[in-house]
């Protein structure tokens, strides 16, 4: 039956389908050259804020000892055997000072994102505690790259079924879509109505793009 319903397919028939896969072929090969799509590049700034202090206490290394004359010593040091009551003063005098606490603070500015601030106390000629603060304010940058998928050529099978008012099944169609990388779509399709013809065609689609999808 189907070699019967081919023989009555006329020579012109035969040239518009012709004529359309010929179209088609065209459109396949030409446009404009595929452009892949760049990646998109997302940065995103968080401003940290870090202020803490670090009380720490020095250990002692090293005592070396330097032997001065007392000819070259300065005149406060000098015991003053002249006076015993004197000489106590002085003593008493030289233990408040060795047994003072001395505390000393100093910063170091770190370029434009804070300071540090550093105090020590100093007694016995040895430095018997120190304190850190901090105060910084930096960002920190995160970047993500999105790369979008690698365009394919695709390939779809499928079917329909057609009907009318009077016959709601008349024809079913089994049909191929190819899809490109430029978004372009192809097809063909064959099918048999209810009398027994057999039905075909070719199809072309493309893509139409809005303006939200040229901003992206």
């Amino acid at each position: 039956m189907i070699l019967k319903d081919l023989k009555k397919v006329s020579i012109s028939e035969l040239l518009i389908v012709a004529l359309l896969i010929i179209i088609l072929l065209q459109r396949c090969g030409g446009g404009n050259p595929e452009h892949p799509t760049a990646p998109q590049i997302t940065r995103d700034t968080v401003w940290v804020q870090k202020d803490s202090t670090i009380i720490s206490k020095p250990q002692l290394i090293k005592t070396e000892s330097y032997a001065v004359p007392i000819d070259r010593w300065n005149t406060e040091y000098l015991p003053d055997t002249s006076d015993m009551s004197k000489l106590v003063k002085q003593y008493e005098a030289l233990v408040r000072e060795l047994l003072a606490k001395n505390i000393s603070s100093d910063s170091i500015k770190i370029d434009s994102i804070g300071h540090i601030y550093i105090t020590g106390t100093v007694s016995k000629n040895v430095i018997i505690g120190r304190s850190t603060h901090y105060n910084l304010h930096y960002p920190t940058i995160t970047t993500t790259i999105t790369i979008p998928e690698k365009k394919r050529n695709q390939l779809y099978i499928g079917g329909s079924v057609q009907g009318n008012q009077l016959t709601p099944l008349d024809q079913i169609n089994i049909g191929l879509l190819f899809k490109n990388k430029r978004d372009q779509i192809f097809g063909v399709s064959a099918g048999l109505d209810m009398n027994g013809q057999i039905q075909y065609g070719i199809s072309s689609y493309w893509k139409i793009s809005f303006r939200n999808d040229k901003n992206k």
